[in-house]
């Protein structure tokens, strides 16, 4: 329901994030506002951008309350939104319609599966197994990943490359397109944040 349509078709393996928002000078200064409320770990600051009707959750969360209550902004300074928020932020940033979307790669996939692609994040390396010390095939950065099977929920999944090699990788630094994401739009000559979420 809220995922975006999909862009041009992928033309190569790797899919470097793209910032179509840096187009709108006033969304430029939004985001570099929002960054440092991240930074300084602010909730007052945060809560004051996102909108009333933000959308917290798939599963029926709609409203600042739910969004508090589920990013646990009563201890705001443990809370995971800002590790969450500002990595979607550093991802890209797609523009469509007056609406901008963090991260980038849901509107970059193309025909791809959401379900069954991953994303190799700076740092990622292709394991021949699952460990820090199994032999490396290669090093990656923005390589388009395709599971192999069903991720089991642990440190690493299984994954192949477009040019057909195979191996494992570090489940962090393999991003999905169904990761959390934000989505934001102008309402009343103002950014508000309308939803961040994860899930499909």
């Amino acid at each position: 329901m809220f995922l975006f349509a999909l862009a041009a078709a992928v033309s190569d393996a790797r899919l470097t994030p793209i910032d179509q928002c840096a187009r709108d000078p006033s969304f430029v200064e939004f985001r570099t506002s929002l960054r440092r409320t991240i930074a300084r770990r602010d909730a007052k600051a945060l809560l004051a951008v996102v909108a009333d009707d933000v959308h917290a959750s798939l599963g029926g969360h709609v409203g600042k309350r739910d969004f508090i209550e589920l990013w646990n902004l009563d201890q705001s300074r443990s809370s995971r939104v800002w590790m969450e928020l500002g990595t979607a932020l550093r991802l890209g940033c797609a523009m469509r319609d007056g609406l901008a979307s963090v991260p980038s790669l849901e509107q970059q996939l193309g025909e791809r599966d959401p379900f069954e692609t991953r994303l190799a994040l700076p740092g990622a390396a292709l394991h021949a197994s699952p460990g820090n010390g199994s032999r490396v095939i290669a090093r990656l950065e923005w390589h388009v990943l395709t599971l192999r099977g069903q991720w089991d929920g642990g440190p690493w999944v299984r994954v192949r490359l477009d040019d057909g090699r195979t191996g494992y990788v570090r489940e962090a630094l393999a991003r999905s397109p169904l990761d959390y994401r934000a989505w934001f739009r102008k309402r009343g000559g103002r950014w508000v944040m309308e939803g961040f979420l994860a899930g499909d």
